[in-house]
């Protein structure tokens, strides 16, 4: 289904877990294009609006991004400009794969069939065990608007995890706005990873599969969003640790 929408979190929360709606309607992922020409331009633009940028928000949700008219970029130094403006789309959202392209043409294998939202097709979860790219984007943006990754490698208990993430995107406290959150959690009492996804305020989190003997149980929470505070989401998990 090909849905073009400048606010991507109402429509991606009904999709995401309506089972009424899951038989003949999927949401595989949500899909973002962006001008390599002007994208910089829109971005510095806003920042000293009064109102919220419309920009950071559609890459924050973007699951991918298709960096569009790399053509229209002057040849010289193009290169070192695209890889400066994918490291800013990174500081917005570091979980997003970009795709570059000329007037809109990609690999449709790259943007069809994704299952991002799919927690028994986990993959894309998972890969945050073993991502080597740093997550956490602390000086990287002023906008407000960044990626962060908490990590704990002792045991978590579930139900305080639940009523951890409830307070953060239900209540939104300490006034983090979180857009997207994905992680994998090492659960007590259960040798099974577990996968967390979350739109908004609306969340799941489901057991995927067995741990792998040479896999390091570990929890990993990457938080795209708003006024985020590492600091307090990092302490603040420390009451779900056992």
């Amino acid at each position: 289904m090909d849905y073009w929408v400048s606010q991507p979190a109402p429509l991606a929360s009904v999709l995401w877990l309506d089972d009424q709606l899951e038989s003949s309607v999927k949401l595989d992922s949500i899909i973002t294009v962006v001008d390599a020409k002007n994208l910089r331009f829109q971005l510095s633009e806003n920042q000293s609006s009064s109102s919220f940028p419309e920009a950071y928000v559609q890459i924050a949700f973007a699951d991918v991004i298709i960096l569009n008219k790399v053509d229209l970029v002057s040849p010289e130094g193009s290169a070192d400009f695209l890889e400066e403006l994918e490291k800013e789309i990174h500081s917005i959202n570091s979980l997003a794969s970009i795709i570059r392209s000329v007037r809109g043409q990609v690999d449709l294998s790259n943007i069809l069939d994704c299952r991002a939202y799919d927690a028994m097709h986990a993959t894309h979860l998972e890969s945050l065990l073993v991502e080597t790219r740093a997550l956490s984007t602390r000086d990287l943006h002023d906008s407000g608007v960044r990626t962060l990754c908490i990590c704990e490698p002792r045991q978590v208990d579930l139900e305080k995890v639940r009523l951890w993430l409830e307070e953060i995107l239900w209540e939104k406290k300490h006034g983090m706005d979180v857009y997207r959150c994905k992680g994998v959690l090492s659960v007590h009492n259960s040798n099974q990873l577990h996968t967390l996804q979350a739109v908004k305020e609306i969340y799941e989190i489901v057991p995927t599969r067995d741990w792998k003997k040479q896999e390091n149980q570990t929890n990993k929470i990457v938080f795209i969003g708003h006024n985020l505070d590492e600091n307090v989401l990092t302490e603040s998990f420390q009451a779900c640790v056992l």
